[in-house]
């Protein structure tokens, strides 16, 4: 630690390479960061294998994720049909009538893969389809179709499915995959049965998920909406569909973000006026916070090529963090009789907190997921500028104060004051309060929430509309696959349909159909595409291609679907952060102390503040999802830079016998005062995902406070009595004198 002392008395006597210094720096971090580009992607947040790469593609790629709908709603079927093709003179390209023409194609490609749409189920009705009676029925209700005037585009179907063993809604996709009974044709036009609501579809060409690109279209297609509303008052309009809300999604975050920084900003700096009487230190802690922020934003240019927005949104709860160095500083150095005595009083204990928070945020970077990547440089790099600027600049623009200003105005009042004191009565309701929380956490509780839809924003009406669409889309009722699931259930069709054919006497089901035919009145050679169907081995298709897949199984790919390795996914990445990061600050603190046992007693609180965390989850019905599981690294950073500073005012009074704990808990009030009011920002929230991410801190916050505040002193305290115990703390007091 030396050497920041000397590198202080070096500025102090070359005050012109501090100023160019700092301004080189400043101004290089503020170039790098103006490149900075953002993307506002939830699914940054997804792991990056193999698999999740082709499930995504799949579903930002599949024609019902580009498709937006426009709804149109009243109580005249012509009102509406009217309205519906308004949007034909502003969007040529936007289906407004029934496409027979796509419905054909879809047909044509689903006998040419029959086997791929039947499954298990299917194969135990198929015996009954083939028997003489049902296909002397299904052949005469053929016959009725070919003789029917306006329904010569049906004989595609009769020619490969006579006897109609694939069901009609395993045909139907994209606007037609939907219950039959629940929607009806109206001179041409898609409607509800009731005819009270019609429908108008526009597929986007940039993909669901590309939210800056389909933000401007969204805003095309409501100003269209718009008009049509204007032009046909008693008929609204509306749109829905991926796109939609993934604009919404977006939209929402970056008003969550600016919200939530802006707000925190501005609440710790009416704290900061409040509990310092010299204004001059509030611009010194903000002039901290702002150089690591340009810090850790340029390192993300220079190593990213584009940003999540919800990363810099976190940078609410970043704040909390980089603002505990200077406040560190500036509080000790009211009680010491120079700027450079502060420094060698506080420097290690800073430094030591520092370290272990940005190797907690580092061992994000290893993880499978470019947000929680882009999450770990930039706290490390924010967090790392920061204490540089503490340490090499704060001081020499700190100034000593006379003994009338040295005390802080704390936010807390003398009965409050007395409770967070170490005495009886808090050490009881902290020991309580740890041993309640052990039985609430021995519960069985599912800790993790795979289900991305709950960290997605959408407006009531636009929950609603989806809420509607799931209740007739035929998909909705389907079992869901993820890539490697789907693969495997598909070559286990063709398995299956290739040994039931073999199986049956094929000679015999041709002689009954083309007899039946022939009875009835149908030319037997009419059939001959569905006989040689049956009777020749099906050869499977490709199925890496995710075209393929998406082509095969439209609508049964979707983020849903991974749940289960998600949430696995989930248990491994919170089990690989909190061992990366319980290991490395155990280490870290057994190093920096130089010795186990006061590493032990520094990191203890972390543990314990961990089993109040998740039994505060779990009597609040929080669960950690894909976003806010990040916290992990958070907690474990900042609860161990409190415990330091107690473990280190502590170890000050017990060398020295002079009072140090006191300023040192001055400090951490004030800190998690300011840390409290930041995560707070993040609770009001409308999206989820920030919401999520503000309740689960400010609980693990609170825990961490609450820990690391009386824990330390319990545990000496306890050590003390022990006589082995005892005899080894007492040597190292002395060693360390």
């Amino acid at each position: 630690m030396n050497v920041f002392i000397k590198i202080y008395e070096y500025f102090q006597k070359h005050r012109k390479y501090l100023w160019c210094g700092l301004g080189v720096i400043s101004a290089v971090f503020i170039f790098l960061a103006s490149w900075l580009k953002y993307d506002e992607n939830i699914f940054d947040f997804l792991p990056e294998d193999k698999e999740y790469a082709e499930s995504i593609n799949i579903f930002s790629t599949l024609s019902e994720s580009q498709r937006i709908v426009m709804i149109f709603e009243g109580s005249n079927p012509d009102t509406i049909t009217n309205a519906i093709d308004e949007v034909g003179e502003y969007l040529p390209d936007a289906v407004t009538e029934l496409d027979i023409d796509n419905f054909l194609e879809r047909l044509q490609f689903v006998y040419e893969h029959m086997p791929y749409f039947l499954d298990d189920s299917d194969y135990a009705a198929l015996n009954d389809k083939l028997n003489v009676d049902n296909i002397q029925q299904k052949l005469v209700s053929d016959k009725q179709i070919i003789t029917t005037p306006g329904t010569s585009f049906l004989m595609p179907s009769i020619a490969n499915d006579p006897l109609q063993l694939v069901p009609i809604s395993k045909i139907a996709s994209g606007q037609y995959a939907v219950a039959q009974s629940s929607f009806a044709s109206y001179d041409g036009y898609m409607m509800t049965s009731d005819y009270k609501m019609g429908f108008a579809f526009y597929d986007t060409p940039y993909g669901s998920m590309e939210s800056s690109q389909n933000e401007l279209l969204v805003d095309s297609l409501e100003n269209i909406c718009a008009k049509i509303s204007e032009q046909h008052p008693s008929v609204s309009v509306r749109l829905l569909g991926a796109p939609v809300i993934s604009v919404a999604n977006a939209r929402c975050i970056k008003h969550d973000s600016i919200l939530a920084v802006l707000l925190s900003l501005l609440l710790i700096i009416a704290l900061l006026f409040y509990a310092f009487p010299v204004k001059r230190d509030i611009l010194l802690i903000l002039f901290s916070i702002a150089f690591g922020w340009l810090g850790g934003m340029a390192v993300l240019a220079v190593v990213f090529d584009k940003v999540s927005v919800i990363v810099l949104g976190i940078g609410a709860v970043l704040i909390g963090i980089s603002v505990n160095y200077p406040l560190h500083l500036l509080v000790h150095q009211r009680y010491t009789t120079s700027i450079r005595q502060t420094l060698q009083e506080v420097i290690a204990p800073l430094t030591i907190g520092n370290v272990t928070t940005i190797a907690a945020f580092m061992a994000l970077i290893p993880l499978k997921s470019s947000a929680l990547c882009q999450l770990g440089v930039f706290a490390a790099a924010d967090l790392a500028c920061t204490i540089l600027f503490c340490i090499l600049f704060l001081p020499h623009f700190m100034q000593m104060h006379n003994t009338a200003i040295r005390e802080i105005h704390l936010p807390l009042s003398n009965k409050w004051r007395k409770y967070i004191s170490f005495h009886v009565t808090s050490v009881a309701i902290v020991v309580t309060l740890i041993i309640a929380a052990l039985i609430v956490v021995l519960r069985p509780y599912n800790l993790f929430d795979a289900n991305i839809s709950h960290i997605n924003y959408m407006t009531e009406q636009q929950k609603e509309d989806l809420a509607f669409f799931e209740k007739f889309n035929a998909s909705s009722h389907q079992t869901m696959y993820t890539v490697e699931e789907a693969r495997d259930e598909l070559n286990h069709r063709v398995e299956a349909w290739n040994n039931f054919w073999q199986s049956q006497n094929i000679e015999a089901i041709s002689d009954d159909i083309f007899i039946q035919a022939e009875t009835i009145g149908i030319n037997p050679d009419l059939l001959q595409p569905f006989i040689s169907r049956i009777s020749t081995a099906y050869e499977p298709v490709d199925l890496c291609s995710t075209d393929t897949l998406a082509a095969l199984w439209p609508g049964r790919f979707n983020t849903l679907a991974m749940n289960t390795k998600i949430s696995n996914l989930l248990s491994d990445n919170f089990d690989y952060v909190t061992m990366v990061c319980s290991c490395i600050v155990l280490l870290f603190l057994c190093l920096s102390f130089k010795s186990i046992l006061v590493g032990l007693i520094a990191f203890l609180p972390m543990v314990l503040s961990w089993i109040l965390i998740i039994a505060l989850m779990q009597i609040f019905g929080l669960q950690f999802n894909i976003v806010n599981v990040i916290l992990a690294t958070f907690i474990f950073g900042q609860g161990d830079d409190y415990t330091i500073f107690v473990v280190e005012g502590i170890l000050y009074e017990k060398i020295t016998g002079k009072p140090m704990l006191k300023q040192y808990k001055q400090s951490i009030i004030l800190s998690a005062v300011i840390m409290l009011v930041a995560i707070g920002m993040l609770v009001i929230s409308r999206h989820p995902a920030m919401h999520s991410l503000g309740a689960v801190v400010l609980i693990g916050m609170s825990a961490v406070v609450l820990m690391a505040y009386f824990i330390p002193p319990i545990l000496f305290y306890m050590c003390e009595k022990i006589p082995l115990v005892n005899h080894q703390l007492q040597k190292y007091y002395s060693r360390t004198k």
